[in-house]
């Protein structure tokens, strides 16, 4: 089967980069660079041609936080999650831990699924959001605001001069 003829000008463009003066690492770093913003542009895309058909068929979202591939609040995307002691993190180990038996795993493994289920099935408003301390980004996507980075660092105990 012959190849396209993408992949002959992306194989020519290889090892064009190869051998003149970039690195491998700088080849690799451009093409994950192209991947990434390839699959942004269509992340856009797909979530303007969902906002029209909204419109087509009348559903209002303006009140919804609508999370793709996300599965937890956005409040759970802190240090919170990832302190020693949370059950989050507990529930993780104790479903990929080799030492526990298939049944234990499973459990942890359904209760890491219920959590993902809840925070799916009840998104936050954008008031919500914007109350705990985000802001959403010309893309699309919700990053914490200066006051909640704040507040994390403060509740890790990393303030400016500690």
């Amino acid at each position: 089967m012959a190849d396209s003829y993408s992949l002959d000008n992306l194989e020519c463009a290889v090892e064009d980069a190869l051998t003149s003066d970039c690195t491998p690492e700088q080849v690799f770093n451009r093409i994950k660079l192209v991947a990434k913003r390839t699959a942004n542009y269509h992340r856009i895309c797909a979530r303007d041609a969902q906002s029209l058909v909204d419109l087509l068929e009348g559903v209002d979202r303006t009140k919804n936080v609508v999370s793709i591939n996300s599965g937890i609040k956005i409040d759970d995307i802190d240090r919170q999650r990832f302190k020693l002691d949370s059950d989050y993190l507990n529930d993780h180990v104790n479903a990929t831990s080799p030492y526990n038996d298939g049944w234990t795993r499973q459990h942890y493994h359904d209760k890491i699924i219920e959590r993902e289920k809840d925070n799916e099935d009840n998104p936050k408003t954008y008031d919500e959001m914007i109350e705990a301390g985000y802001m959403m980004t010309g893309d699309g996507f919700w990053m914490p605001d200066e006051r909640r980075i704040a507040q994390m660092k403060h509740d890790a105990g990393e303030e400016d001069g500690a």
